[in-house]
């Protein structure tokens, strides 16, 4: 990668050698660790090439990713930024601590059943949120759904956050 700046306020960090820090891949799409310069914040940015949006769907997938921007709730991945930048999307969204559902039930098993039912209502309140909004949300997976440290507003465990809110044209090749 040689462009470290984008959307004039974030910076991919960097590795002392240089290389940039890569916190996933999803097909096409890879997502950095950055810098807001404004704000000082750490952020999540991910590049997807304009070329993995199917053309006809290229104002819609932009069109969407305005409307993500405009909603908010615990449970979702905030869409901070998002712009087109040489031949690239690029959505910037909240930094998260936290693992993956899938790297989680990994390494501990599967989640005992109240936590699985807490998890499923979150997961159904961000859908119940997205529809009331009109946006389209494509199929929840495991590698989507993050487990954050803390508990939800009730005091309970687990907290999630849901990414990759289904930015409907992306050809996801994974």
């Amino acid at each position: 990668m040689e462009r470290t700046t984008f959307l004039e306020d974030y910076r991919i960090r960097t590795h002392r050698d240089g290389t940039p820090i890569e916190l996933r891949r999803s097909g096409t799409a890879v997502t950095y660790e950055a810098a807001d310069e404004r704000a000082g914040e750490t952020v999540a940015l991910t590049t997807i090439p304009i070329e993995s949006v199917d053309p006809a769907a290229q104002q819609q997938f932009e069109e969407h990713a305005r409307a993500l921007q405009r909603l908010r709730h615990i449970n979702i991945v905030k869409l901070l930024d998002f712009g087109r930048e040489g031949e690239n999307f690029v959505c910037v969204s909240d930094y998260l601590q936290g693992t993956t559902l899938a790297a989680w039930v990994g390494q501990h098993g599967p989640m005992p059943p109240d936590a699985t039912l807490r998890m499923a209502e979150q997961v159904v309140s961000v859908l119940s949120s997205a529809n009331f909004h009109k946006l389209a949300y494509p199929a929840i997976q495991p590698s989507n759904i993050i487990v954050v440290p803390g508990t939800t507003p009730e005091g309970t465990w687990p907290l999630i956050k849901l990414t990759d809110l289904g930015l409907l044209g992306f050809k996801d090749e994974t």
